[in-house]
């Protein structure tokens, strides 16, 4: 619903703006809700297994229900989340002063999940409901997530990352593990090997753990006890190294390195590399030369 008036929702609601993206098996809905008045809806249906996040509330709070008339009794939270498995619905109620509110709704597909993760995956962890938790770290990542701008698709390999931290995250009810396990000289070396001969094609999480032998979760932090880096980082500095490469090796326009190297388009690459450099793609060529 981007712009629309919602007016088969709820009298109160005066628009809703949305947008969806999906990764790994995970949808995350950024909605921006405008209300005039108290308001009661459904945020989740029956069919699916979700969790609502409260990201912004302006002028009031946002109140998770199971049952449409029935109030939460958890004391509210910044930043609350609520889970809900498949087969029950969840409700989202809104206090008479609020008139702006942010949040986000993860969708999960549990089969694609399992298939994912497979002896990771601990489905009695989304079986049962949790009402208004909280964990920064998940907050974090969801925040980075919906701020992944939809028309860049070489971030592919940064929202699987992404999507996989926040599953493990859910599916444990402790902190992971302080310590994590480098990957072998012989899976680092195929691992790089492959990231390289495939620049500039956009690489999925999958195909990395799945060359490393491991669940994407543990491939992740492997990769970045044995690099410093994760794997979308390690993957933006290379990209950044074949930009340098091509500016002092040709007089190719920055349109034309752009999607030799992979960036969706000109600006996006100018930001990124004058983020890693100091100095824009133009300035690098000229003071380089």
């Amino acid at each position: 619903m981007n712009g629309e008036r919602a007016s088969d929702l709820h009298e109160n609601v005066v628009r809703i703006d949305s947008k969806a993206q999906s990764w790994n098996g995970v949808t995350i809905v950024d909605v921006h809700e405008y209300t005039r008045g108290e308001v009661l809806h459904s945020l989740l249906n029956e069919d699916e297994t979700g969790i609502a996040m409260a990201l912004d509330e302006v002028g009031g709070i946002t109140e998770p229900r199971l049952k449409p008339q029935q109030a939460c009794t958890l004391d509210h939270k910044p930043n609350h989340m609520t889970l809900v498995p498949r087969g029950m619905p969840l409700w989202g109620h809104a206090t008479e002063g609020l008139h702006y509110s942010r949040y986000a709704l993860l969708l999960f597909d549990l089969e694609k999940l399992e298939r994912t993760f497979e002896d990771d995956f601990d489905a009695q962890m989304f079986a049962s409901p949790r009402m208004r938790f909280t964990d920064d770290r998940i907050h974090a990542l969801v925040r980075m997530l919906i701020d992944i701008p939809q028309e860049d698709p070489s971030t592919t390999l940064l929202g699987d990352s992404l999507t996989s931290a926040v599953f493990a995250l859910l599916s444990s009810e402790d902190a992971p593990p302080a310590g994590a396990t480098r990957l072998s000289d012989q899976a680092f070396s195929l691992i790089v090997s492959y990231l390289q001969d495939q620049l500039p094609r956009q690489i999925e999480l999958r195909e990395l753990s799945e060359l490393a032998g491991m669940s994407q979760w543990h491939f992740c932090r492997a990769f970045k006890v044995s690099t410093g880096l994760t794997p979308y980082q390690w993957q933006l500095d290379k990209r950044v190294e074949a930009v340098k490469g091509l500016l002092i090796q040709s007089d190719a326009p920055l349109d034309a390195i752009a999607r030799a190297v992979g960036f969706c388009d000109p600006m996006h690459l100018n930001r990124v590399f004058k983020k890693r450099t100091g100095e824009t793609p133009g300035t690098w060529r000229r003071n380089w030369r």
